[in-house]
């Protein structure tokens, strides 16, 4: 009988089929560390960004090959990653491969991030659709959102490529799993 009622409200448009809904992007994220420093003793003394490196730009572009990088859990601190993660400032990019489904061709998209510590330079197949920086009041904790062209996804395999800059304290994807999403823009 559930069963029953389900299908009848999802088909009169009551409820939402779990594939109406946003991507969600948690999981596992291939991300290499380009540029550590070590860690700023203090805010004042924090690396300044000089933005995105020669070597963070090749690993953005969609036919970059990651293979050989490791992958980790997004949303998490990146200290939490041990190694030369655990305490490195510095710069470095996530890819995370998206399956774009049918049902998201022609639309603008909105991308979710949640927020990332400290700055973000973010693309989506090579292409730049947000960044922020030092001049957005409090950007370590701001929620990242940003709007996609629809000329710039396509059915099937897409990248989306984050280059993050840690000045000072923690790194990385800090918000909830929960914001992290892609879904039709509205």
């Amino acid at each position: 009988m559930k069963t029953f009622l389900t299908l009848l409200l999802v088909c009169c448009g009551l409820l939402a089929r779990a594939e109406d809904g946003p991507l969600v992007l948690a999981g596992t994220w291939k991300a290499k560390l380009i540029h550590p420093l070590p860690s700023a003793p203090s805010l004042d003394k924090a690396h300044l960004d000089q933005g995105v490196s020669p070597e963070a730009l090749a690993a953005i572009a969609t036919g970059f090959d990651d293979a050989s990088w490791q992958g980790f859990p997004v949303p998490a601190n990146w200290e939490s990653y041990g190694g030369d993660w655990a305490s490195a400032d510095g710069e470095a990019v996530f890819r995370l491969a998206v399956d774009i489904p049918a049902r998201f061709i022609g639309k603008d998209l909105e991308l979710r991030l949640g927020a990332i510590d400290d700055f973000d330079d973010t693309f989506v197949n090579g292409q730049a659709v947000g960044r922020t920086d030092k001049n957005v009041l409090g950007y370590w904790a701001c929620q990242r959102v940003y709007r996609i062209s629809a000329s710039l996804v396509h059915e099937g395999r897409n990248v989306i490529a984050v280059r993050i800059f840690d000045h000072f304290g923690g790194g990385g994807f800090t918000g909830p799993r929960e914001q992290l999403l892609l879904s039709t823009a509205p």
